[in-house]
């Protein structure tokens, strides 16, 4: 057996160890959240930071999609708890965008180390999408997002500047890769009453997915993420931990469970499409002008596709159990 031939195996087995959890390629993730309404957002930023420490991923930032003034401080307080006290956090600037309040974002910000600014001294996200977009490889970048799409509205009507000459289409033209969008159910949701996030800021969510140039996967919630409710076993981690306490806040000081919705995005996001997910690629999502939507399969759009159900055969226990491996963990 040669020399050369050992290396070759030694450097193959090096490699295969330092892929990521089942075989998925690095993802560069800019993470956009309302950090306002529900107590999951706070547990897919938790999720983000445990893949961040496997290598899985590279979080680039944690852009803030709710008017709502503590909901960046929140994010920063979650961000610091869990080692990243200087991710970027931009928040919308425009007129268009809400704040629908939060039983958890003040108290998390007030009773945790943060040293982000409320909203009015918040930086632009926009202009801070654009820095963090340019200074990355051409076609790197997964966006997530699972609250309002305010920010990615602004983002793709936005002009060249001295950050970039290209204007915001172009830039997430070359940059992005893939976005991941939580909304709504599917295959459609046509009930304007019922709540969703592509209904409060209804006007950017037509706007920004009808001039989104790349990929997007649409996950649903619904049946489909109560299936697969977490949030109980956060009364396992420490007292000090803000995640545990966003869900006692929002459940008015029990731990409980609550739908996955924003936990399903965040594992399409980082370990993608495939097992154990279903996913529909022939179609389009529709958005209505009030934010209400409806699959068509009739007129296929290649860069739309969504998951809004198990794989054939999976256990909804199994993915249980891989979101609150991640939702417990502790940072380094």
């Amino acid at each position: 057996m040669s020399r050369m031939w050992l290396c070759a195996v030694s450097l193959a087995i090096l490699c295969a160890l330092s892929l990521p959890t089942f075989g998925q390629t690095f993802s560069r993730i800019l993470f956009d959240t309302d950090m306002e309404s529900d107590c999951d957002d706070a547990a897919c930023l938790a999720m983000l930071h445990a893949l961040a420490d496997r290598g899985e991923i590279e979080l680039l930032g944690t852009m803030i999609s709710a008017k709502f003034p503590w909901s960046g401080p929140c994010a920063d307080a979650i961000n610091t708890y869990y080692g990243r006290p200087d991710l970027p956090i931009g928040v919308p600037k425009g007129k268009a965008g809400i704040q629908q309040g939060s039983k958890y974002a003040e108290q998390v910000a007030k009773q945790f180390p943060h040293d982000c600014p409320l909203y009015d001294d918040a930086p632009d996200a926009t202009r801070l999408y654009r820095q963090l977009l340019a200074a990355q490889p051409d076609g790197s970048v997964t966006i997530l997002t699972v609250g309002d799409l305010t920010n990615l509205r602004y983002l793709i009507e936005s002009e060249a500047d001295e950050i970039s000459p290209l204007t915001g289409q172009q830039l997430v033209k070359k940059k992005v890769a893939h976005w991941v969008c939580m909304g709504s159910r599917y295959p459609a949701d046509l009930d304007p009453g019922k709540w969703g996030n592509f209904k409060p800021d209804a006007e950017s969510t037509v706007k920004a997915i009808e001039a989104w140039p790349t990929k997007i996967t649409f996950t649903g919630g619904g049946k489909f993420a109560e299936l697969i409710s977490t949030g109980k076993r956060l009364k396992e981690l420490p007292q000090d931990n803000p995640v545990r306490r966003v869900y006692e806040l929002y459940f008015g000081g029990n731990v409980k469970d609550r739908h996955s919705a924003d936990q399903i995005a965040v594992m399409v996001a980082a370990r993608g499409t495939g097992h154990p997910w279903k996913l529909v690629t022939q179609g389009h999502n529709h958005i209505f002008p009030n934010g209400t939507h409806q699959w068509e399969v009739e007129t296929d759009n290649p860069r739309h596709q969504y998951i809004s159900a198990l794989a054939d055969g999976v256990d909804p226990q199994e993915v249980i159990d891989s979101f609150n491996e991640l939702m417990l963990h502790q940072p380094k």
